[in-house]
């Protein structure tokens, strides 16, 4: 009786590691679909920016409308934890976690101004966390600036074909990095192909050319924008800039071939953008902010 009850117990033992087992590999292999909690997002953060709108005119504008981005909601890197505004708005969510603010001014003045502040704490993380992807295909496939149907993108995106996804990563973004030169701020996004083509463009084609390489390989990837400072802050309109992520071991990550920047200084990176076509987004192609009204002139401050 005494060994039957060995063996029982030996059973036992056994069946419950090998559920462990299989439940660690059931874990790792769907990581990417399956929702995590947070792990660290321990870097505090505040910024804040904001806006001088105008009626130019010596008539009364009516009506006058205004869109903006908030801070990305979440990121691997980035939980926006809170954000106020000087003025009324609707938070308008889109699919792709952002957060647009849309403010309604009526009754504006001839030459009248309107001083528009947004303040937002942040909690950043140089460890990317997991976080679910639930459209996956999305970051694989082409689209506006992301030619990856092009043949000659498509052939020479071969090139970094490689085991694991993160040597491949790394192998685009050092290419991307060391063969495209930097042009300055160019105002009209060119692409992905045009920076294949040209071997030049600002932050903009660096993105969009690493983010089409990924997604030619078959890595998950996407374009960001937004601001890179180590320390609170007020964002300034020259300091907006544009990075890719790509997304590997269920966790975005980040790649900044412009600044040379591979995986690591995260926390220094605010996301503003995520770079996508949503019917929900109001914004369109606009990168930092959007007005309607007739005489109406905005600037960021």
């Amino acid at each position: 009786m005494h060994q039957l009850s060995i063996k029982k117990k030996s059973l036992y033992f056994t069946a419950i590691s090998l559920c462990v087992v299989l439940s660690w590999v059931i874990l790792k292999k769907y990581r990417d679909v399956l929702n995590f909690s947070e792990i660290d997002y321990s870097m505090t953060r505040q910024i804040r920016y904001g806006f001088i709108l105008q009626n130019t005119t010596n008539r009364l504008l009516k009506h006058a409308e205004f869109w903006t981005y908030a801070p990305v909601k979440q990121t691997s890197t980035q939980r926006c934890i809170h954000f106020e505004a000087s003025h009324p708005y609707q938070l308008i969510l889109d699919d792709w976690g952002n957060q647009i603010l849309h403010f309604t001014f009526n009754n504006l003045p001839p030459y009248a101004t309107r001083v528009l502040t947004i303040k937002a704490s942040l909690k950043l993380s140089d460890k990317p966390n997991p976080i679910s992807i639930e459209k996956r295909q999305c970051f694989l496939q082409a689209e506006k600036y992301l030619e990856i149907n092009s043949p000659q993108l498509a052939e020479f995106a071969k090139r970094f074909k490689d085991r694991e996804p993160i040597e491949m990563a790394k192998n685009i973004f050092r290419w991307v990095a060391d063969h495209i030169q930097y042009a300055g701020y160019v105002r009209n996004d060119r692409g992905a192909l045009y920076a294949l083509r040209n071997k030049q463009g600002d932050c903009t084609e660096y993105m969009y050319l690493f983010t089409a390489l990924c997604r030619a390989n078959h890595i998950p990837a996407r374009g960001i924008g937004g601001y890179v400072y180590s320390k609170n802050t007020v964002l300034k309109p020259s300091d907006y800039h544009n990075w890719g992520e790509f997304y590997e071991d269920g966790a975005w990550r980040i790649a900044d071939p412009q600044k040379r920047v591979f995986m690591k200084k995260s926390s220094h990176y605010i996301a503003m953008r995520v770079i996508g076509v949503s019917q929900k987004n109001p914004m369109g192609d606009f990168h930092r902010f959007r007005y309607a009204g007739n005489g109406l002139k905005v600037k960021m401050n």
